[in-house]
């Protein structure tokens, strides 16, 4: 696999380094798409919470590999029986074998698989394939955001303008949190752009598909969020919450306790203005 190199070394991450996990996250899509016709399906939590044999697969396969490539990391999957805490490690690798397992089970192509890497509690190179499209986004801070497509050559993405501070944004929210803060919808300011996996998500950003991507109720897993929020950081874009300018990755949990943010330049501002609670003044 032909990528063009920006730098040639990020945190001790080797240009050799990051074309060998972008494979690696193809060869794990193309596995859960050659699995996904009558894959067995389980519940989580319960009906709204599913995982699949493909989840579980594809996350032995990428933990053993990039275990065997990167011997004194530490590697956490989603999958993982037990989630044991990464305190002490510096570098952290945080995987979501499958990111929406619902859209993998519906086949509606918006899932991706998804790796990053944080080295000392900063989210420093992702990588989000999606395998409806064959496309793999990648990069990180000082690197840049990248894209490639089969047989085509990689694309640096362009920085994105400033957001219009008094202009409507296009917001791009998962489905269970909107329905918990159903006030966004009507919102003056707020135009809902719809889709699926996370890393998705934020490529909809960064081909100017959206303008911010956000969460607000709290819940999202640090896998959920390293590799997009490296990509976007490799673009200069927003990374943080409505209280904080930057996104944390704690070692003692693998909970963002607050919103997440992602989008152009001015996205913070922007969603501190119009999207805190109705009764914090945001209408």
């Amino acid at each position: 696999m032909k990528l063009v190199p920006a730098v040639t070394e990020v945190d001790g991450l080797s240009q050799d380094d990051i074309v060998f996990v972008c494979e690696l996250a193809q060869e794990a899509g193309i596995l859960a798409a050659s699995m996904r016709e009558g894959v067995e399906i389980q519940e989580k939590t319960g009906p709204q919470d599913r995982v699949t044999a493909a989840d579980f697969e594809l996350s032995r396969l990428i933990v053993r590999v990039l275990t065997n490539r990167f011997p004194d990391d530490t590697i956490v999957s989603e999958e993982d029986d037990v989630h044991s805490s990464s305190k002490g490690a510096s570098r952290v690798w945080l995987v979501d074998p499958i990111d929406g397992t619902d859209n993998y089970i519906k086949n509606d192509g918006q899932w991706s698989v998804m790796i990053g890497l944080v080295v000392d509690l900063k989210p420093i190179f992702g990588w989000v394939f999606a395998p409806a499209n064959m496309t793999i986004y990648y990069g990180g801070p000082g690197y840049g955001a990248w894209k490639k497509q089969l047989n085509s050559d990689a694309v640096r993405f362009k920085p994105l303008p400033q957001l219009d501070q008094e202009a409507p944004a296009r917001v791009i929210m998962g489905y269970r949190d909107r329905t918990s803060h159903p006030w966004v919808k009507e919102h003056p300011k707020v135009v809902l752009v719809k889709g699926g996996s996370i890393g998705l998500k934020v490529a909809k950003v960064l081909e100017d598909s959206a303008d911010i991507f956000v969460h607000l109720s709290g819940k999202l897993k640090t896998w959920d969020t390293a590799g997009p929020a490296a990509i976007a950081l490799g673009n200069n874009l927003d990374v943080g919450s409505l209280d904080c300018d930057h996104l944390a990755f704690p070692a003692d949990t693998i909970k963002h306790a607050t919103s997440v943010v992602m989008g152009r330049p001015g996205s913070l501002k922007w969603s501190r203005k119009y999207l805190r609670l109705p009764a914090q003044g945001a209408l």
